[in-house]
């Protein structure tokens, strides 16, 4: 007996060293798995800033180059004097210097006459991606910054957290499946997970569009800096706890308006985005653009719009290319980047053609267009 109590313990013994040595292998494995997963994050950040970099030192240097070439052209040359070693008149190379000019957004004349559109997947959609923008280029650079001050709103159960600091969204269904859309629609491939945009308007609180939380608080997160973050449209999935927010309380909402402000569980670290009263633009002369999650997708801006109509007190009418998840994103003035209106509804975003779902062409006045509502209404009615 005392023979086989000896080997009970021993077996337990062995049995319980064995737990703990696969215990610590499998805690060695997670430990690399999230060292080597947070390297391919950083490494990643480390190549696209140096590919800003190269690209923002290119520009300089031509930028310098076409300044260069200007002053000789208007202030030593004769108009159709060749110049010299080169072979070409002045009025051709002043022609040359214009429509380069135009590609890197150096403009000799009126800016807001000449500044170039940059332009979205087709004529009919100027959505773009954060990556486009050049920051070596103003106006370009405002609207990066301003990019960091709008999250996306997720279901909680759509978010994994992977390691101590990093967190992953599902992205498993892409925008074509999820919708049935036909393939040559734009940003098919890419993945949808959203369920509307929000947008930074104190240091710890958030403005959205009231219909997007159709449930508790408790069930959603805020998602910052979700987006393709290379030229091929690799998606940034991996997101870090930084950039994670989760509603608390909402302090207040308007029911006729459509939208509701929510506190977050900690203070940004981001920059609060600065609003001014919309009633001040002219129809006639406005340029309007937005940043959000367009159907769940990755963050897009929405460039080369304008208002349509502007007559009512509360809200206005855009041109502006938005769908279902810009709902609660912010409208800008394209002139000061304030923040004008919230944007909380438009036209019907795809239609079935007996095969597959498209987005439909209308042009205004027979679509009314993406309804905003003006942020001075908002600002005195929460």
């Amino acid at each position: 007996m005392q023979h086989l109590a000896i080997g009970i313990v021993l077996f337990i013994t062995t049995g319980i060293w064995a737990q703990d040595v696969d215990s610590t292998a499998l805690k060695q494995a997670q430990l690399e798995k999230r060292r080597e997963l947070e390297q391919r994050i950083y490494d990643n950040e480390l190549q696209q800033k140096a590919y800003d970099d190269r690209y923002y030192q290119i520009l300089k240097q031509r930028q310098q180059q076409l300044e260069r070439q200007k002053a000789v052209t208007y202030d030593s040359l004769a108009p159709f004097e060749p110049l010299q070693g080169e072979g070409e008149s002045a009025y051709e190379v002043e022609k040359y210097i214009k429509a380069t000019s135009i590609m890197y957004d150096i403009v000799f004349e009126d800016p807001k006459e000449d500044r170039p559109h940059i332009t979205g997947p087709s004529q009919y959609d100027s959505r773009i991606e954060p990556i486009h923008l050049d920051r070596g280029v103003p106006w370009q650079h405002e609207i990066r910054v301003r990019s960091e001050s709008v999250g996306m709103l997720v279901e909680i159960e759509n978010l994994q957290q992977v390691s101590k600091t990093v967190y992953k969204l599902d992205i498993s269904q892409s925008l074509g499946e999820k919708l049935n859309l036909c393939k040559d629609q734009a940003f098919y491939n890419q993945p949808s997970i959203g369920v509307g945009s929000a947008f930074i308007f104190d240091k710890k609180s958030m403005i959205t569009a009231m219909h997007v939380l159709e449930r508790p608080l408790q069930f959603y997160a805020v998602v910052f800096n979700y987006q393709v973050i290379t030229k091929y449209d690799v998606v940034n999935a991996f997101i870090a706890e930084d950039d994670i927010y989760y509603p608390q309380q909402i302090t207040k909402k308007n029911d006729e308006l459509d939208v509701v402000e929510f506190s977050v569980d900690r203070n940004f670290n981001r920059p609060v985005l600065q609003w001014e009263n919309s009633k001040n633009i002219k129809k006639d002369n406005s340029e309007v653009y937005t940043i959000g999650f367009p159907s769940g997708l990755p963050m897009k801006i929405a460039l080369n719009a304008s208002i349509l109509e502007a007559q009512h007190p509360l809200y206005f009418y855009t041109s502006l290319d938005s769908f279902q998840g810009n709902s609660g994103s912010p409208v800008f003035n394209f002139n000061t980047h304030k923040v004008i209106g919230v944007l909380v509804s438009g036209e019907l975003d795809y239609r079935f053609n007996g095969n597959c779902n498209e987005s439909p062409v209308c042009s205004y006045p027979y679509c009314k267009g993406e309804k905003v509502m003006r942020i001075e209404a908002i600002m005195n009615n929460l």
